[in-house]
């Protein structure tokens, strides 16, 4: 990712919005960013193969506000190339990103940009949000924080920062951040493509660089999807099994940078979360009907990293139910359409979360 000189006339702030299938709602997104009491900012609108509807949206804002908006191409599909282009096309000293569905409060960047500027060693300034219902409006959980996830608290709990400054993963959307530093450190992993995790990988590798300051406000209406809103979102880009992949090649990284098979604790660590992850895939595996088998392997896995966790056997035993129990404990009225081999190769999920001497 190329360096850009910026001059004294480049604004403070550039503004990333990643554009896929949002339709009107972007229109949404960049009303927000119009509405900002902070002026001194661009906005980057990255058509990410963007639908028609999308696309419309893109050029009536940029016709409208030539002098404010700009778009840019990526053909690569994935947040973290759309993420990665905008950053690169940048000019503004710091970044700050916003999905296509979301909205800012109106003192979002006034306040995130006083923060980093009294505190310039930070990798990421963020604060709360607000998730509101598909409406855009009717708050639903106010004043969320953003996550500290179950695997951060096992490897990292005993870190000195971690009481003040936990590693967790921020929710793109309210994250501002200087440009120089995401260059430094790579911007955004590919690899995570079309989307899940990327933000979880990004917001630990900032983290290895500096503190992850919170602003104690909500700065961001995090719109819930409604299920069709989902479907489309989604079709033919992510389902479970691009989720399991993306979660594997998470855990190679967490274990390329801190496991230690010669100390018994970090080998308890890994086990433990991939314990979890195991457990969790299996879940999806078991919604196709011919996913028992590599379903009751994966959670046998499971088992001999944690014999004492009663979920692994309770979720192990339940592979040997019933069709009809099955669904009932997993909560559906049916089986997926597709067979697990045509999601996924089942040898390669089954070979998934090894760690360096296994």
């Amino acid at each position: 990712m190329a360096e850009t000189v910026i001059s004294g006339k480049d604004p403070a702030i550039s503004v990333v919005i990643p554009c896929f299938r949002a339709g009107e709602l972007l229109a949404e997104a960049i009303e927000s960013v119009l509405a900002q009491t902070e002026q001194d900012w661009e906005l980057i609108l990255v058509d990410n193969n963007a639908s028609e509807e999308t696309r419309a949206v893109i050029n009536r804002y940029v016709e409208r506000y030539p002098k404010k908006i700009r778009s840019v191409l990526e053909k690569n599909q994935g947040n973290s190339s759309a993420r990665n282009r905008g950053i690169t096309e940048a000019k503004g000293v710091y970044i700050a990103l916003l999905d296509d569905d979301d909205m800012m409060y109106p003192f979002r960047l006034e306040k995130q940009l006083e923060v980093i500027e009294k505190n310039p060693e930070a990798s990421i300034v963020h604060g709360l949000l607000n998730d509101v219902a598909f409406d855009g409006n009717t708050i639903v959980n106010g004043n969320r924080s953003n996550d500290i996830q179950y695997w951060a608290h096992i490897l990292f709990h005993d870190h000195p920062r971690f009481p003040s400054d936990p590693v967790i993963s921020v929710a793109p959307s309210v994250s501002l951040f200087s440009r120089k530093k995401a260059l430094d450190i790579g911007g955004f992993d590919e690899r995570f493509n079309p989307c899940f995790g990327e933000d979880t990988e990004f917001s630990l590798r900032m983290w290895e660089k500096g503190p992850l300051l919170e602003i104690p406000v909500p700065l961001v209406a995090f719109r819930l999807p409604s299920q069709t809103y989902l479907k489309k979102k989604r079709e033919n880009v992510s389902n479970w099994a691009q989720v399991a992949r993306n979660t594997n090649t998470f855990f190679s990284i967490l274990a390329s940078k801190y496991y230690n098979k010669k100390k018994r604790d970090s080998v308890i660590r890994f086990q433990k979360i991939r314990a979890q992850w195991l457990r969790e895939i299996s879940h999806d595996v078991l919604m196709s009907e011919d996913g028992v088998a590599v379903a009751r392997f994966l959670l046998m896995r499971a088992i001999r990293d944690q014999p004492r966790d009663w979920k692994n056997w309770k979720w192990f035993f339940r592979t040997f139910l019933t069709k009809k129990n099955l669904l009932r404990k997993l909560k559906v009225h049916s089986f997926s359409q597709k067979n697990l081999k045509d999601l996924i190769c089942p040898e390669d999920l089954m070979s998934f979360f090894r760690l360096p001497n296994e």
